[in-house]
């Protein structure tokens, strides 16, 4: 048997090239988008997981505690946490007293625009917990 290789024209080479192209730039964008929903519901699950633990760090160590967001930055315990660009939060400021308590009925609201939905929590007086609304 006598087998021939053909090469490629350049036709055939810009056909490939271009159906490859299109291939790589559709899935790129359906990653980006999915990476970007990943890191907003990343955040929210962070985010409600540093509430806890600066309010259960409070009542641990008898001291008082700060949690907020200032600048784009969620600050917990002395340290300070970058709020994803695609992400929406209002500024606000918690204190949790030596029970890990707050005397707040703050709502807080986080704008999640990859998922067009507004998560939205409502803190209870005195017990530091508060009520998950997704909208």
């Amino acid at each position: 048997m006598n087998w021939q290789i053909r090469a490629f024209t350049l036709v055939e080479c810009l056909l490939v090239l271009t159906v490859i192209s299109f291939l790589t730039l559709i899935f790129s964008s359906v990653l980006t988008k999915t990476v970007h929903l990943v890191r907003e519901e990343l955040f929210v699950l962070q985010f409600e997981n540093l509430y806890k633990n600066t309010q259960e760090d409070a009542a641990l160590l008898s001291t008082r505690e700060d949690f907020g967001v200032s600048h784009s930055f969620l600050t917990y315990e002395n340290h300070r946490l970058k709020i994803p660009d695609d992400v929406i939060i209002s500024d606000f400021s918690i204190q949790f007293d030596e029970q890990g308590e707050n005397s707040s009925l703050k709502k807080i609201k986080i704008l999640l625009p990859d998922e067009q939905k507004i998560v939205s929590y409502q803190l209870e007086m005195g017990s530091g917990k508060f009520k998950k609304t997704v909208s």
